[in-house]
C-alpha cells in the first residue's frame, strides 16, 4: 500500500475512488465507507484510496494547554486497517491553516479532480471540509456532474438506537465499557507497546507481567483489572491486565500490567499488542501487599474461567 505524506508528494497517473474521512478508530461506520471506496473501484476499474488527515482538523483550535485530541488508533494501526479494509492507497496529509482556509469547491477541484485523480467519492452524511467546514456531502453530490466523479454517501450507522462515533467510543473506553466500545469498533480495542521493566512486583508474588508505558495522545481505558488478549511475536495469548498506577504499592504513572498465561519467557524491548475485552473490576488501593496479592490470585482466576484455560 502507497502512502503520500504531504500534497507536494501527490504526483499520480491513475484514476481513484476515494474515502473521505478522519477514520480515527475505524469504526464500523469508518468501515462502511471503505466498503463503498472499495466496491466503487471495482465497478469504475479504478485503484482504491483514502484521503485522511494526520492529524486531527480539531488540533488547530486546541489552545498550547490543552491536552488535544485522543486517539483511538494510532497512524499504523490505521494504516493497517486501510490496507485490510481494500485500500491501496493512502493520502495521509497533515491538516494545517491551508487546508482549513480552502474553499469547499477549490478543495474538489483542485485536491479531490486534480491531485487525486478520483472517479468515485466516497464518504459519511456529516462529512464537512473547506472553510468554516461549510462543504458538505450535499455539495459533493451536487458537483459530482460537473467535475467527473460518481458519490456515495453512508448514511449513520447506528447500534441499537445510537449512532456509531469516535466521541461515543472514546467515552465507552475512558468509562470502563470495553463491551460496547468493542461493538462500535467492531474488533477489540488495542494498545501496543514495548515491553519495559517494571518494579517487578507481579514476579516477586507470583504473577509476572510485560508492562507496556501508555502513549500520551491514545485514549486509555480506566483503571482497573480487564480481561485481554495479548499479541507476541505473530503469536496470541490469553492474558489479564491492570491499567491503573498502582496505588497499593507507591505512587506510578498510569501503566498497563499485564500477565500472560502459556508464556514463561523475557519480553523486554519486545513490542506487544494487548486487546481489551472485558472490565473485571475498578482498580482499588488495598491496605497491604498481602491483600493486594490475594485479590490478584482471585482476578486471575477469574480470568482463566473467562478464556476457559485450566
Amino acid at each position: 500500500m502507497k502512502v503520500y505524506r504531504s500534497l507536494a508528494d501527490i504526483n499520480i497517473d491513475f484514476k481513484t475512488s476515494v474515502a473521505l474521512g478522519n477514520f480515527d478508530g475505524v469504526h464500523i461506520g469508518h468501515q462502511k465507507i471503505l466498503k463503498s471506496a472499495v466496491q466503487m473501484a471495482e465497478s469504475l476499474g479504478v485503484m482504491t484510496a483514502c484521503f485522511t488527515f494526520s492529524n486531527h482538523p480539531r488540533e488547530l483550535f486546541s489552545r498550547k494547554d490543552d491536552s488535544g485530541i485522543l486517539f483511538i488508533a494510532n497512524d499504523d494501526e490505521k494504516l493497517q486497517l486501510f490496507e485490510d479494509a481494500g485500500i491501496e492507497v493512502v493520502f495521509d496529509i497533515p491538516f494545517d491553516e491551508v487546508m482549513m482556509n480552502m474553499l469547499p469547491e477549490v478543495f474538489i477541484k483542485d485536491i479531490l479532480c486534480d491531485k487525486l485523480k478520483a472517479k468515485g467519492v466516497s464518504c459519511g452524511f456529516n462529512y464537512r471540509f473547506g472553510t468554516r467546514a461549510s462543504g458538505d456531502d450535499q455539495l459533493l453530490l451536487k458537483l459530482g456532474n460537473r467535475y467527473g466523479y460518481e458519490t456515495s454517501i453512508i448514511q449513520p450507522v447506528k447500534v441499537g438506537s445510537e449512532i456509531v462515533s469516535s466521541t461515543a467510543i472514546r467515552t465507552y473506553i475512558e468509562s470502563g465499557d470495553i463491551v460496547k466500545a468493542n461493538e462500535f469498533l467492531g474488533r477489540p480495542f488495542r494498545i501496543f507497546g514495548a515491553v519495559v521493566s517494571g518494579n517487578h512486583i507481579g514476579s516477586k508474588i507470583g504473577f509476572p507481567t510485560a508492562n507496556i508505558e501508555l502513549s500520551s495522545n491514545k485514549v486509555a481505558p480506566m483503571n482497573g483489572v480487564y480481561f485481554t488478549r495479548t499479541s507476541v511475536d505473530g503469536s496470541t495469548y490469553n492474558s489479564v491486565s491492570n491499567i491503573g498506577t498502582k496505588p497499593t504499592i507507591g505512587d506510578y504513572e498510569k501503566s498497563i500490567e499485564t500477565h500472560i498465561f502459556g508464556i514463561n519467557e523475557e519480553l523486554y524491548g519486545r513490542e506487544i499488542k494487548v486487546e481489551f475485552l472485558k472490565l473485571h473490576r475498578p482498580e482499588v488501593k488495598f491496605e497491604t501487599v498481602e491483600l493486594l496479592t490475594e485479590r490478584i490470585a482471585d482476578d486471575v482466576e477469574s480470568a482463566r474461567r473467562f478464556h476457559g484455560v485450566k
